[in-house]
């Protein structure tokens, strides 16, 4: 049990605050780290919650949503000799411009508890919800509201990215994090997966209390090979600075086309600090490789000082932020997606970075030189950038093609919502075609768009904006007899 002043507890969860990613963690901390708390009743709901993606098929995603709470933040009422208390969840996922709802779930908690002052209240109460979902990026928003009180709420809304998994090639799901795993030869309820029960650490938090990190993860797409073929796996920890502060490798066979890969790593030496586990599997025979990255926090006071920075680094951010948690395929599709605000000469530049380090220090220059205020640290040109990325691939994909890579979508994310759309969808002896007005860039633009093919690829033939293709005779391509392809 650690006893600790306001003062620390203050100073720690500053730390944890510190990392703008990070902030739903300060709550937990509290929880884990202080019995200043244990037997009161008025604390406010405190809720954690992640997510973790694995293979479904080869056009939807399986999800799990996992959550905690402090059993101690709820109001109970006394039913019988014991206590009861209940919390009710509603979640959705919603498209990015908000004006749909991709998935609904609501479900109550009960929780039970033989004496309000009993020791089971230090603990927190977990679980987790599934849903299957077609991949992309949609806005999660969960919330949370004690059963007994109404005016005890917790909600938060964050970003969901939803990968496809179904390439064909090697792959790897996300990596989850858990307070424990232990064989299950039997189905024995919502945490059980692939022989395991898998039972989360929402909050992501180790150290005293949880020196343990559980992690599970599952290998798609493994290439076929002989009765001694081998593939790799293994894993790095890095601090918030970039250093290796453990690593550890293994060789598997070939028994399957998928694998399930569960282990354990100690934190017990591990100084309080913001930590990443990158996980990595290779078929060097098939040239096949796949990553997946997690970020964590410790909080071992007992250790001293927080972790620092090594000699030349001080004041480095890259590893603090949200690249930490990037494998080297999610930075190099990230890139490629900044290409309509990237140089020539810094995409030559990227194509000689070796490394996911190397690549996660470019890109968070690359940024921080778009960005009107780069010393504010919240990164609002990416953000933005990568929103209209986001809904480029939502409205404007045409087959298998990404959205941001039509004509539409390159339009839609370098200027973004039109002011004004006249849209000729199905006009006879006409071919379809939109066009977007602009009023308040270089004083009115337009850009004017022709599905040519008829299978909604619109393309831009004309527009009044500097640098973009003039052709006063664009309408040519709008009636049967135009150039088509």
């Amino acid at each position: 049990m650690i006893f600790l002043s306001p003062k620390l507890i203050s100073h720690y969860i500053q730390l944890v605050k510190s990392f703008a990613k990070l902030q739903r963690y300060a709550w937990a901390l509290l929880v884990i780290a202080s019995p200043l708390f244990a037997g009161q009743h008025s604390q406010n709901l405190s809720l954690s919650f992640s997510y973790s993606t694995f293979k479904y098929d080869s056009l939807k995603t399986y999800v799990e949503f996992h959550y905690a709470f402090s059993k101690n933040s709820i109001s109970y009422h006394s039913v019988d000799s014991s206590f009861a208390g209940a919390i009710a969840f509603q979640l959705e996922v919603k498209s990015l411009n908000k004006d749909s709802i991709i998935y609904v779930s609501e479900w109550k908690v009960p929780v039970a508890v033989s004496d309000t002052s009993s020791a089971d209240l230090k603990r927190l109460a977990v679980g987790q919800v599934a849903a299957v979902l077609p991949p992309g990026n949609y806005g999660l928003h969960v919330e949370a509201v004690d059963g007994f009180d109404s005016a005890n709420v917790d909600a938060f809304s964050e970003p969901l990215s939803v990968p496809r998994y179904g390439s064909g090639s090697l792959e790897l799901s996300d990596i989850e994090l858990c307070s424990t795993i232990a064989s299950a030869p039997n189905d024995t309820g919502i945490f059980y997966k692939n022989t395991y029960d898998v039972i989360p650490n929402p909050s992501d938090i180790y150290g005293e209390g949880l020196p343990i990190v559980f992690y599970y993860a599952e290998v798609y797409n493994i290439p076929p090979g002989g009765n001694d073929s081998l593939f790799s796996v293994g894993y790095k920890v890095l601090d918030s600075y970039g250093q290796i502060i453990k690593s550890y490798d293994y060789y598997k066979r070939k028994f399957a086309n998928s694998s399930v890969e569960v282990g354990t790593i100690n934190t017990s030496n591990f100084k309080t600090g913001v930590y990443r586990i990158d996980f990595e599997v290779k078929d060097s025979a098939a040239g096949q490789y796949a990553s997946s990255s997690q970020r964590f926090f410790v909080y071992n006071p007992h250790l001293g000082s927080p972790v620092q920075p090594p000699p030349g680094l001080a004041g480095s951010a890259v590893l603090s932020s949200v690249y930490a948690s990037m494998g080297e395929k999610q930075l190099d599709k990230e890139f490629d997606e900044a290409r309509y605000v990237s140089t020539s000469s810094e995409r030559d530049q990227y194509k000689t970075l070796v490394g996911a380090d190397a690549k996660r220090r470019f890109l968070f220059e690359f940024w921080k030189r778009l960005d009107s205020n780069p010393v504010s640290g919240t990164d609002d040109f990416r953000t933005q950038y990568l929103e209209r990325v986001a809904y480029a691939n939502q409205h404007f994909s045409v087959g298998n093609g990404e959205g941001w890579k039509t004509d539409c979508g390159r339009v839609y994310i370098m200027y973004g919502k039109p002011d004004e759309i006249d849209r000729h969808p199905n006009e006879s002896d006409t071919k379809p075609y939109e066009i977007w007005y602009y009023n308040s860039i270089e004083g009115g633009v337009s850009f004017d768009f022709v599905d040519r093919t008829g299978f909604g690829d619109y393309m831009l033939e004309n527009s009044t904006a500097r640098n973009e293709i003039h052709n006063d005779n664009w309408q040519q391509y709008l009636g049967s007899g135009g150039t088509s392809y």
